[in-house]
């Protein structure tokens, strides 16, 4: 009889503990940089400014417990796949791209492949005035460069929620950083001053812009009235951003950065490379 009770008891215990799992709400949302498709792209053979953003953004979702969101590799692979999935990705982005128009009948098919009922669209470029057409970071910067060019450059980064669900956008911001120096310097006459570019961009987005989009999605689909205490790991700004906006004409510190992502490319395999402030809209609530 004691055995019984015991079994009992147990079973009960167990569904109790698996109640708040269950009930747990979960939402799954598929982050599509407008340079999903752009590997290599570009004279450095950098990734591209919205790549690194969406990664980062896709990490801080991941860590959460409570937004899931497949990797970027992950989404290549399936539309590798299936050929008229990424065409519609491909036609999706570039359209965004182009005039920032959305098309929702196509982002409700993605976001059904992905299982999800979100999709977060992240472009980034660099206006210029008079210009036919907007630049990637990579491109005004081999283009200053090589033709000595002074110009205040602002890069730009959009980002915009859309429910496929309801066809509508949840959220939209767009984030300006000054990217040229105090005399309107962006330059990298050479390939270490080209990769200290590049650590910079990686930092802002890790301190400063994924984690101010992550946040204020977050508050979308979790308003802080009803869940002010959001799961987040590792939110703690790292400081090397700030050291870096502040030091950035100190060679010993570039050296340092490059020596220190080289010495953790040689510690990262392949696969493992391939998977890896609130903003302004907070005050809606």
């Amino acid at each position: 009889m004691k055995n019984v009770y015991k079994i009992v008891f147990t079973f009960i215990l167990v569904m109790l503990l698996a109640i708040p799992v269950c009930a747990r709400v979960v939402f799954n949302v598929v982050v599509l940089p407008v340079d999903l498709f752009k590997v290599c792209a570009n004279y450095y053979c950098y990734p591209e400014i919205s790549e690194i953003v969406s990664t980062d953004v896709i990490d801080n979702f991941n860590s959460t417990g409570r937004i899931n969101s497949p990797s970027l590799s992950y989404v290549r692979k399936a539309a590798a796949g299936n050929q008229e999935l990424k065409t519609s990705i491909n036609n999706v982005l570039m359209q965004y791209n182009k005039d920032k128009s959305i098309d929702f009948s196509a982002l409700k098919y993605i976001a059904k492949s992905f299982n999800a009922n979100s999709v977060l669209i992240i472009s980034n470029d660099v206006p210029v005035e008079n210009a036919y057409s907007r630049r990637s970071v990579w491109e005004m910067l081999v283009l200053s460069t090589n033709f000595k060019i002074n110009y205040p450059y602002q890069m730009e980064t959009d980002a915009v929620l859309v429910d496929t669900i309801n066809d509508l956008v949840m959220w939209k911001n767009t984030y300006k950083k000054k990217i040229s120096d105090s005399g309107d310097n962006f330059r990298a006459p050479n390939a270490s001053d080209a990769y200290a570019k590049l650590e910079y961009f990686r930092l802002y987005s890790k301190d400063i812009l994924a984690k101010s989009i992550s946040q204020n999605i977050y508050l979308r689909f979790f308003p802080k009235i009803v869940d002010p205490q959001p799961i987040v790991r590792d939110t703690t700004p790292t400081g090397a951003y700030f050291r870096f906006e502040s030091d950035s004409k100190v060679p010993a510190l570039q050296n340092q950065l490059i020596q220190h992502q080289r010495d953790k490319y040689k510690t990262t395999t392949f696969d493992e490379e391939q998977d890896n402030s609130y903003g302004e809209m907070m005050y809606a609530y």
